[in-house]
């Protein structure tokens, strides 16, 4: 990763945090671990912390959230909707890989809503005026990142590590997701919803 990404966990399990710790790059550091009872948005301010991950267990994810990107890791998709519900910027399945949950703390520092390839929600309302997308999943938002960048198939392929034509799949994927008409409309729509930030 290119900075560092201070991570502050929450979950009422101790062996939970610990093992979320455990997936996590060096790049990305726990900087506390707390359970949903703690007083979360003072923690947040305490910590130096830039985004949250968020296990949301049995109770789901609760409010008040702090006030950072929160990364809720759900057991299934009513779970994730519950979650987006609360405030949560992405939404995974807690059997996430490392390399995606990497991916997802990222993508959720700089502004992006992301949700699990198995799981998908629309765009919350409030983060934008009059348009509804479909949510991006956590390779949709590689993609779309390397996209802002000005990559194209043959690069985002090699970057990603996977064919020009997978790099074109998920590109198309996400043109259609945001109904643009070109890779530079689908970054410029993208800003605009808050879906990245440039």
């Amino acid at each position: 990763m290119s900075a560092t990404i201070p991570v502050l966990l929450v979950s009422d399990d101790p062996l939970v945090r610990s093992g979320l710790a455990s997936l996590l790059p060096e790049d990305q550091p726990v900087v506390r671990g707390v359970s949903t009872t703690a007083d979360l948005p003072l923690i947040a301010r305490e910590s130096g912390a830039l985004v949250v991950l968020w296990d949301a267990g049995e109770e789901g994810v609760v409010g008040p959230l702090p006030p950072l990107p929160v990364i809720a890791l759900v057991k299934d998709e009513p779970a994730a909707r519950r979650a987006q519900a609360a405030g949560a910027r992405a939404v995974l399945l807690r059997d996430v890989r490392p390399e995606r949950l990497a991916a997802a703390v990222v993508a959720a520092r700089h502004g992006l809503l992301v949700a699990d390839d198995r799981v998908g929600f629309g765009v919350r309302e409030g983060v934008h005026s009059d348009e509804v997308v479909e949510a991006l999943t956590v390779r949709e938002v590689e993609v779309l990142q390397l996209l802002a960048e000005g990559r194209s198939n043959r690069e985002i392929g090699q970057a990603l590590e996977i064919s020009p034509h997978t790099a074109k799949f998920h590109v198309d994927r996400i043109l259609a997701k945001l109904t643009a008409s070109s890779r530079t409309d689908a970054v410029v729509r993208a800003v605009r919803l808050g879906l990245l930030t440039l």
